[in-house]
């Protein structure tokens, strides 16, 4: 069951209340799924009327681009600080699997509408969700190919597709945290993720930062 946050009597500024139905939004789509949440579910979460959810958000269709407008933000956001800076590269892969992983925990409504916008393959937001993956394709292969520049990567690798794997990979390490994996279990997943994008053998040493 669902606990509704009751706050319609509560008087919000026109920018407040939308910023409170699109939290619970989020949680509704994060339980109910991209293709099965409704005006309904987030009025019942905010604890107001169904018309009051339809004065904000006036169709599903908007409603659904205003919450993966949110995923979509985060998403970008998370990687381009995670790889970005002077951290040296194995580092930043790194810390966008640790951020991944620590935000499975702390983010969990944001982590499980991400997972589910990226399996509806039939789905008519799946378009989208392809052209945000190219844009966060295109900054991990940015990373990858300051690596090769630095000779931390194999001059012979393709970025793309280790780019893709690598991205991939944070995908895997949400589930696993949802799964219940152990620290031990997701550090050894990560370092197999940084080690294979940078196209390092499992048992071979990263480079040493600077």
């Amino acid at each position: 069951m669902t606990t509704a946050v009751r706050t319609a009597r509560t008087r919000l500024t026109p920018q407040a209340r939308r910023a409170q139905l699109l939290d619970c939004a989020l949680a509704a789509f994060a339980e109910h799924g991209v293709a099965r949440a409704t005006h309904s579910h987030v009025a019942e979460r905010a604890g107001v009327s169904v018309p009051a959810v339809h004065s904000y958000f006036r169709t599903r269709d908007d409603l659904v681009a205003a919450v993966l407008g949110e995923v979509e933000a985060y998403l970008i956001e998370i990687v381009s600080r995670s790889l970005g800076g002077p951290k040296a590269v194995h580092e930043a892969l790194e810390a966008l699997a640790v951020n991944f992983s620590r935000d499975a925990k702390e983010k969990p409504d944001m982590m499980k509408v991400w997972l589910d916008w990226s399996t509806g393959v039939r789905a008519d937001v799946w378009p989208r969700y392809m052209d945000v993956l190219e844009r966060l394709h295109a900054i991990a292969q940015k990373v990858l190919e300051r690596g090769k520049g630095e000779g931390v990567i194999p001059p012979d690798l393709c970025v793309k597709a280790a780019a893709r794997v690598y991205l991939g990979g944070g995908h895997t390490v949400a589930l696993m945290q949802f799964s219940g994996a152990t620290p031990p279990e997701i550090d050894a997943v990560i370092g197999h993720l940084v080690r294979t994008a940078m196209g390092i053998g499992p048992g071979a040493p990263l480079p040493a930062a600077g």
